[in-house]
Formats: structure tokens, C-alpha cells, sequence
């Protein structure tokens, strides 16, 4: 079973995600995280397939987490999930993810970027 790791720094929302993908648990093994910082310790003791982070987070951002996953696991499939994403940083974000997303997000389209990321070989 593919791993995701959905990482934001509000709780509400990954609650939110984390009712709204249960109907998929036996597709995909899934873990939700508070911020950068526990994302990549999460990430030391378990590697997973696809990362989905929000952005703007306090402490370590999007950006600097997607980096970070980009050097140490190249083959993870990488996806943001924001609810401001600026024009500047579109080109930024293109370099580090795969697919971008943004909140509030269609239950379908989530879905739908999951299952094309988990469809990729690793």
C-alpha cells in the first residue's frame, strides 16, 4: 500500500482531510502531520510515496520542506495544497512539486492527484 503524508500547520485542516479521504484508508496508508518539522521526522523513520504540505507554515514553510524532500527522497512525489499561493512563488513551486493544489480543494481533485502520483513507479 502507497505511503502519504499530509503535513499543515493547522490541526482543523488536517482533521478535515483526514475525514474526507477515510472512505480511501484501504487505498492508501495515510499520516497527517503538524509542520515541516515533524513531516521530516515522520519522514527519518519512515519513508513514504507522496507528500502533500501546505505552504505557509510557521518554522519550517512549504517551500523549505519540499527542498528538503526533493534532496533526501527524490522518488516522493510531492504536492501542495495552499490556500495562498503568489505569483512569485508559482515558479518556485513548480520546481518543487509535482502538482499543485488549492484550498479549499474538491474532495475528487485530491483524490484525483493521489491517485496519479501513486500510480507513478518509484
Amino acid at each position: 500500500m502507497k505511503e502519504v503524508l499530509f503535513v499543515d500547520d493547522e490541526r482543523s485542516v488536517l482533521v478535515a482531510l483526514e475525514r474526507m479521504l477515510r472512505p480511501h484508508r484501504d487505498r492508501w496508508n495515510m499520516t497527517f502531520v503538524e509542520g515541516g518539522v515533524e513531516a521530516l521526522a515522520h519522514l527519518e523513520r519512515r519513508p513514504v510515496d507522496v507528500v502533500v504540505t501546505d505552504m505557509r507554515m510557521p518554522g519550517m514553510d512549504g517551500s523549505a520542506l519540499l527542498e528538503i524532500v526533493r534532496e533526501l527522497h527524490p522518488d516522493t512525489v510531492r504536492i501542495v495544497l495552499s490556500g495562498e499561493l503568489e505569483a512569485d512563488g508559482a515558479v518556485r513551486i513548480a520546481d518543487l512539486a509535482h502538482h499543485r493544489l488549492h484550498k479549499p480543494c474538491d474532495p475528487a481533485a485530491i483524490v484525483g492527484a493521489l491517485e496519479g502520483a501513486c500510480a507513478k513507479p518509484n
